[in-house]
């Protein structure tokens, strides 16, 4: 009696056992993107829980192109009520031709993300005309959230009374991180807050290794359009602007600076950045004072908050520089004042700007370098010597991870991927907790395809992840194994 009460109990708690591994197993799977209608459906199932992978390119040739991208174009992924918490990895494919022409309070790809995590993705020769809200290529309104490794390109426009936010890639952005991004956007006519990557900086958020290359032409008659910004409209509340830079035009009414529009109080800083390109005011929007136009311009920071106090944080400017020839402005900023014991900027001739010996403090082994053949000579950054490009919309999948070969296998499998710059390559395995199990490659590799056979002969069955690390990406995929 005793032993078959053992026996069955034993079962239970095996069965049960199996039942929580599968459950594992089923939630680590993430859910694969093929057509713009995967796409779509996306805002179905948001939850932080969840991970999307991009499994190609879409276009306007994919499955949904015509359902989504006409008349009133793509409605965002999320919004105020319900917003997007999960992680979408891009695996560096690109999605053509994103199309959105709308009032919707929230615009991009993604209306409203929140927690969520965004990476390894190019979203490519994108088209929005919004007529109000919060507006952005890849997300209207993000919330400590993790933009990594995204390339956008495209154009935005406002035609609306409502406009206020509007960024390249990002409308707002509180908390959270952007790093290694490209923006490659012209904005016209745009809202009150308007930067080159976001329009907004706030609560501790961070721009890290990012730039942006386009032009800027806020001059929109039915707004207040003040502050504007290279990189952000406006940018405080103890965030953090770190190894960017700006290389284009910026137009606006008032308040305009070549890297932050309104640089405001709270300890918010700029390090080891540049801006390489033209500041220009429109006095005819302007606000006037004893009849003449009031335009505060600088060549970093349009306008600075006056000076906080220590408890506040101090906001600065360290190691940034403009092009004091190319801006037409010889002034950091043009409005406001900045603590008395803090840098604010520096201009640089064309030819400063162009020699590395003139940048103190600069990373130029990990982070930046300079060569006179790429990007006019002005610095770039490490991972953009991968993505940049003069014609943005034919940059391909710099680094791709193909579904290993047989899936499911036993023991043995085949990763292939392919390189497309010389660069450091790690290939590792993982299980489904995120503990590594080895460590396929780990070295310098050539441009090319690439194949590596994996024996998991000495493992259980079970789920496994594996991650391709190069350039500045991180593409992942799962397979298999049973036993």
């Amino acid at each position: 009696m005793m032993k078959n009460m053992f026996q069955k109990l034993t079962f239970l708690i095996l069965t049960l056992a199996v039942f929580l591994a599968t459950a594992t197993i089923a939630q680590a799977d993430p859910i694969e993107v093929r057509t713009w209608h995967d796409l779509h459906n996306m805002r179905n199932n948001m939850a932080q829980a969840t991970v999307y992978i991009l499994m190609n390119d879409l276009d306007g040739t994919t499955d949904g192109y015509s359902n989504y991208n006409t008349g009133a174009g793509w409605q965002p992924v999320g919004h105020s009520q319900d917003r997007f918490t999960a992680t979408f990895d891009g695996q560096g494919y690109a999605i053509r031709g994103l199309t959105i022409n709308t009032e919707n309070p929230l615009t991009g790809l993604f209306g409203h993300a929140h927690f969520a995590t965004i990476k390894n993705l190019y979203v490519l020769d994108a088209d929005i005309t919004s007529s109000a809200g919060t507006v952005g290529i890849l997300v209207g309104s993000m919330e400590v959230s993790n933009i990594e490794n995204v390339t956008v390109s495209g154009t935005i426009k406002g035609t609306g009374v409502g406009t206020t936010l509007f960024g390249g890639l990002l409308g707002r952005q509180a908390g959270g991180l952007v790093k290694n991004c490209a923006v490659y956007v012209d904005m016209d006519q745009v809202g009150r807050f308007v930067g080159g990557i976001t329009g907004q900086m706030t609560a501790q958020a961070e721009i890290e290794q990012s730039y942006f290359k386009g032009n800027i032409t806020s001059s929109n008659p039915n707004v207040d359009t003040r502050w504007i910004g290279g990189l952000a409209g406006q940018f405080g509340g103890r965030s953090m602007i770190t190894d960017s830079y700006v290389i284009g035009n910026v137009t606006g009414t008032h308040v305009i600076g070549g890297l932050v529009g309104f640089h405001w109080r709270g300890g918010a800083a700029i390090t080891n950045s540049y801006f390489a390109g033209t500041v220009e005011g429109n006095a005819d929007h302007a606000p006037v004072v004893d009849d003449n136009p009031v335009l505060s311009i600088g060549g970093i920071a349009g306008h600075s908050d006056p000076p906080q106090t220590t408890d506040d944080g101090i906001s600065q400017v360290v190691n940034t520089f403009w092009n004091s020839e190319l801006s037409g402005v010889a002034n950091s900023f043009g409005g406001g004042e900045y603590d008395a014991t803090v840098t604010t900027g520096e201009g640089k001739t064309t030819a400063e700007l162009k020699t590395q010996a003139t940048f103190t403090g600069w990373d130029f082994t990990d982070v930046w370098h300079i060569d006179p053949e790429v990007n006019d000579g002005y610095p770039i950054l490490q991972f953009a010597m991968v993505t940049d490009a003069e014609n943005v919309s034919e940059i391909p999948g710099q680094l791709s991870l193909n579904q290993n070969y047989p899936n499911p296998f036993n023991p043995s499998t085949v990763i292939s991927y392919q390189v497309a710059a010389q660069q450091h390559v790690r290939l590792s395995v993982h299980d489904v907790t995120g503990r590594l199990i080895a460590v396929l490659v780990d070295q310098q590799q050539s441009p090319g395809d690439y194949q590596v056979n994996w024996d998991a002969g000495q493992l259980s069955s079970g789920v496994y992840f594996y991650r391709l690390e190069a350039g500045g990406q991180s593409l992942t995929r799962n397979m298999t194994f049973v036993k």
